[in-house]
């Protein structure tokens, strides 16, 4: 790494640490206003991981197969806090997922959310190290916006970087570690989408049949153990009011959500019109992507193509999503000519990739909703 490179990371780091200790201070003076599992404002603590518990404690009791009736959900988890109405939550990921949730319910709410931060960061230590990422680089990610912003809404967007870098951490074209990884991915499959597609270009067949047989069997065990009513519900009832969220619904989702479709939806107020733009914009991005991994022979290059590219594709990719983002721009900052450029060219949208977890609620608030576009410079620069 050249002198140049190590004092952007190095400086991405303090800052980093910067950043946690300033969000840590100002969430102090919300813990004394909790009562039960609610902040005095009435939102959970842990943001989404309740979604995840309760699901974990239908599983438990019996009660699977009205985890994606959205009204049954809701109810079940309302018996968690007193009836108090948390707005629309469900749990968006599909029945598979729950074969792997379940020991989360097994204990106490404040337990489980602590299990389940520390597993996404080791998740994404092992990720970001297996892939190759130095001490400096792996600190960097850990200590970034990204994860902080994660943790705070007790997210999965660390642990799927982690996931999405062991699938992209092949060491032989027999290494069953991406395949496992990327069958796992298959419970938030736009993390992975993009990675049959590079595989197929590397001629990693083998990763491909596997992910697939693995991905059949998994499916399969949850309607060996639910039934199908788990799926019929996910399909007919959860993804339907999740999808009319996302192109209707209006909340503070909305600031989080760094995509040209949000972007546009929050400008013109037309969603049709938002993502029929954002599709064609992903189309060009999926275009170049596909070109410069054809291209392209370097495993680093086209690994940072596949991150940066997935979400600039994905219309609904969230803030606690963007260690994906990060992921892809530290690699951008390892190319020789990217470093010589100095902090004010090349090495601009790589801090603002740093950045935009928080950035984007600043510009999307503001009504200036261009994130994407901030950070569409790194995938030429990859």
């Amino acid at each position: 790494m050249g002198k140049t490179g190590r004092n952007l990371k190095l400086a991405l780091l303090i800052l980093g640490v910067a950043h946690l200790i300033g969000a840590c201070i100002y969430k102090y003076s919300s813990l004394t206003g909790i009562s039960g599992l609610l902040y005095a404002d009435g939102t959970p603590v842990g943001g989404d991981f309740i979604n995840l518990w309760a699901a974990a404690r239908m599983v438990l009791s019996g009660h699977a197969n009205e985890i994606y009736a959205v009204s049954g959900f809701k109810a079940y988890q309302a018996t968690f806090v007193g009836g108090a109405d948390l707005g629309l939550r469900l749990w968006a990921y599909p029945p598979h997922s729950l074969l792997l949730i379940w020991p989360f319910g097994l204990i106490g709410y404040y337990p489980a959310l602590a299990v389940w931060s520390v597993f996404g960061l080791i998740l994404l230590f092992v990720g970001a190290r297996r892939f190759g990422f130095d001490r400096l680089e792996t600190a960097v990610l850990l200590t970034s916006p990204a994860t902080v912003v994660n943790l705070y809404y007790g997210q999965s967007g660390s642990a799927v970087a982690g996931l999405v870098l062991l699938a992209l951490s092949a060491r032989t074209k027999r290494d069953a570690v991406p395949s496992a990884a990327a069958t796992i991915l298959t419970i938030k499959p736009q993390g992975g989408f993009l990675l049959p597609l590079l595989w197929a270009v590397e001629r990693r067949w083998r990763m491909i049949l596997w992910t697939a047989l693995g991905t059949v069997l998994f499916a399969g065990f949850s309607v060996l153990m639910f039934g199908t009513g788990p799926w019929r519900d996910y399909l007919g009832d959860t993804l339907p009011v999740l999808s009319d969220l996302e192109r209707n619904g209006s909340g503070p989702f909305m600031a989080m959500i760094p995509s040209i479709f949000m972007g546009l939806r929050i400008v013109t107020g037309n969603s049709v019109l938002a993502l029929a733009i954002h599709a064609a914009f992903a189309c060009g991005v999926g275009l170049v992507f596909a070109w410069r991994i054809w291209r392209v022979h370097d495993p680093e290059r086209r690994a940072a193509l596949l991150l940066l590219a997935t979400v600039l594709i994905t219309p609904y990719i969230h803030n606690y999503d963007l260690a994906l983002l990060l992921s892809g721009a530290l690699i951008v900052a390892r190319r020789p000519w990217v470093i010589a450029s100095g902090p004010l060219r090349a090495e601009l949208p790589i801090i603002l990739a740093w950045m935009l977890p928080q950035l984007v609620l600043v510009l999307n608030i503001a009504g200036l909703p261009i994130s994407s576009l901030l950070v569409l410079p790194l995938l030429f620069l990859a």
